[in-house]
């Protein structure tokens, strides 16, 4: 874990571990609760499960418990729907998201499966184009 500042704010560079990727890090900024989560944490966009399976996915639910650990008022997402707020729902939702994305591509056979599936559930998120991404990369890992 790195420290420095950020504006003159006490900030600290945590490697969080999973998130859309093998190794990903936060910033926690202390004086004003906020984290900078990067790819770890979406809001209201569909997330990037292409290079991920069922256990990555598992961890990527821990990295985000790990956020929620530090109590932030604000989580500022690295992907994210124009103008959503930095609010910490956005944590229990990106879990939500692993946790069904996990049931129904082990649920479904096919792309269209999954992404029909995902969207009857998530409908709302934007960026379609990544689920259709993800399912694919769940797909083509079964071969």
């Amino acid at each position: 874990m790195l420290r420095g500042c950020l504006d003159g704010h006490p900030l600290r560079v945590i490697d969080i571990g999973q998130g859309d990727t093998e190794s990903s890090t936060i910033l926690h900024i202390l004086q004003i609760d906020a984290v900078v989560a990067g790819d770890v944490c979406y809001n209201q966009v569909h997330m990037m499960n292409a290079y991920t399976d069922d256990a990555a996915r598992q961890a990527w639910i821990t990295s985000l418990d790990a956020i929620a650990a530090l109590k932030p008022s604000t989580v500022v997402s690295g992907h994210k729907r124009v103008g959503a707020p930095d609010s910490p729902d956005t944590i229990e939702q990106s879990q939500q998201y692993l946790r069904d994305f996990s049931r129904v591509a082990a649920e479904q056979d096919t792309v269209e499966g999954i992404v029909a599936e995902m969207l009857k559930l998530h409908g709302d998120r934007d960026n379609p184009y990544t689920l259709w991404l993800s399912a694919r990369g769940v797909v083509g890992n079964r071969s």
